[in-house]
């Protein structure tokens, strides 16, 4: 990265040089030889001084420029593996509701459309421990990504109790396994796919911020 102050800088320093040598210049004339030795000494511990405090900011913008990096490159890392987990969320709930998790021979929690224990509930906590650790390093106004994981728990919790009641409670169901899909359920899978997207949608938003 070029630095935006280093043109001004030699600019400064020739124009200086240029005024030095030419004021040296004219007391030589003059035949004013130890008057021109002074002026030439402090003209020269005037320039390694400007040398000194341009090179030791140069260190300073250096070490400012390595830390940015290092933290956007941190944070990078941790939206990269908060989008991992997301996919995860979203490819376990997929089948946990509509694959091969939705079968006979459930724990008494999940038939009782309960979260507790599956591997939705799981994929859900590493989403949250992720978004938490995210926000430590991001999030300037509380726990925005915690709440936007917390937001999807909450309507696969929804979810599965409205799956439960389509299940055993609904008289239109055929039996276990046999679920009518209602309006309540559509609102909430309806609702499961826009937090789903939104959330995606605004980690690749972060990221570019952050790229």
């Amino acid at each position: 990265m070029k630095n935006p102050y280093a043109l001004g800088f030699w600019c400064a320093l020739v124009a200086l040089v240029l005024l030095s040598a030419t004021y040296f210049y004219g007391i030589m004339l003059a035949h004013q030889i130890d008057k021109a030795m002074v002026f030439l000494d402090s003209t020269v511990a005037l320039i390694a001084v400007m040398g000194i405090v341009v090179v030791a900011w140069s260190l300073v913008q250096v070490r400012r420029l390595k830390k940015r990096q290092l933290e956007q490159s941190k944070v990078l890392l941790l939206i990269w593996d908060t989008k991992v987990a997301l996919r995860r969320v979203e490819t376990v709930f997929d089948r946990y509701f509509w694959g091969s998790y939705w079968q006979p021979g459930r724990t008494f929690a999940e038939v009782m459309g309960e979260l507790t224990g599956t591997p939705l509930e799981k994929s859900l906590d590493v989403l949250k421990k992720q978004c938490l650790e995210l926000d430590k390093q991001v999030a300037s106004d509380g726990w925005h990504w915690l709440n936007n994981a917390r937001e999807l728990s909450d309507v696969a919790t929804a979810m599965a109790r409205e799956r439960y009641q389509l299940d055993f409670c609904d008289p239109r169901s055929d039996g276990p396994g046999g679920a009518v899909i209602d309006r309540d359920f559509e609102v909430l899978v309806f609702t499961w796919t826009a937090r789903l997207k939104s959330f995606d949608h605004q980690l690749d938003e972060i990221e570019v911020q952050y790229s």
